[in-house]
């Protein structure tokens, strides 16, 4: 062999030797970027009762707190999971960092927001209950995304959507021995199923005390109506909380709740006949109820 050829042959050598490395970095680990999507509710700037807040504010403004749960998309088992915990910083997103000893594969990842602590999930942590024991509860958020992770797909972004609606009623021209109230709203959803929406119904009572009893607004958080204009509304009032009759008492009308939308309505009472005109703001009208029914 030429002296050339040894030469030609001890740089090839050298040259393919420099491309081996000794180790291979780990791929970059899952991450997922938590946004906000429901900051407002979708008809709010149509209700003066409730204002527009900043859509530029920190992720905690909206949704205080999280929890979240990876599962393998295909055996369901939990690959990792986070308790609910208070989210921090002044970030107008929030991050989440899987291990990076996970696995390539299908993942599906649950999220719910706002929940105080775990008593509304169930043990498995893929559904919640709205109103436990008849209560308004609490602002419920949840993001479900099914996430492909590999060495070219890591970095992910899932938007948490509001769960409930709010109804807003109006009371105006009240006597003034009223001091307490107590709403009623049936045939609510009354559980959330990550990825599979909401199941079994519930009904749903509070009690209002009254400052100023002339006029009084409240706001109730609800689940939506298991069927469309099928939620019945029933509003009593009393002179005293435990009083056993009340002095007046509303006709019930039916109404709609539904996900991350204001339904309000106005109740007027009329002396002279001792009873209530009622209204329901559609769009930007008032429209009167008669009976149980829009005019």
């Amino acid at each position: 062999m030429k002296k050339t050829d040894h030469i030609l042959l001890l740089l090839t050598s050298l040259l393919l030797s420099s491309c081996i490395r000794s180790e291979v970095p780990p791929c970059p680990p899952l991450q997922v970027n938590l946004t906000v999507k429901d900051k407002n509710y979708f008809n709010v700037d149509k209700v003066e009762e409730e204002g527009r807040r900043s859509e530029n504010l920190a992720f905690k403004e909206y949704v205080p707190t999280l929890y979240y749960q990876l599962c393998d998309a295909v055996t369901g088992e939990v690959m990792e999971a986070q308790g609910v915990f208070e989210v921090q910083g002044d970030e107008q997103s929030f991050p989440i960092t899987f291990c990076d000893c996970l696995p390539h594969g299908k993942y599906v990842l649950t999220v719910w927001g706002g929940l105080k602590d775990n008593t509304p999930l169930h043990p498995d942590g893929k559904s919640v209950t709205l109103h436990p024991d008849g209560s308004e509860g609490i602002d419920v958020y949840v993001a479900q995304g099914t996430l492909v992770y590999d060495a070219y797909q890591y970095n992910h972004t899932l938007e948490l959507q509001r769960v409930k609606g709010k109804l807003i009623i109006r009371m105006e021209n009240l006597p003034k021995k009223i001091s307490h109230s107590y709403k009623e709203v049936d045939n609510l959803f009354g559980k959330i199923m990550h990825g599979t929406g909401y199941e079994e119904t519930t009904s749903v009572t509070t009690q209002t005390k009254w400052e100023n009893p002339t006029a009084v607004i409240t706001k109730t958080m609800l689940s939506p109506s298991a069927e469309k204009d099928k939620s019945k509304l029933g509003i009593r009032f009393y002179t005293q909380p435990k009083a056993a009759e009340p002095v007046i008492k509303a006709k019930p009308v039916y109404i709609t709740m539904n996900r991350n939308e204001l339904t309000v309505l106005k109740y007027i009472y009329q002396e002279q006949e001792d009873d209530f005109a009622i209204y329901l703001l559609v769009n930007d009208n008032w429209e009167k109820i008669h009976g149980m029914t829009i005019d």
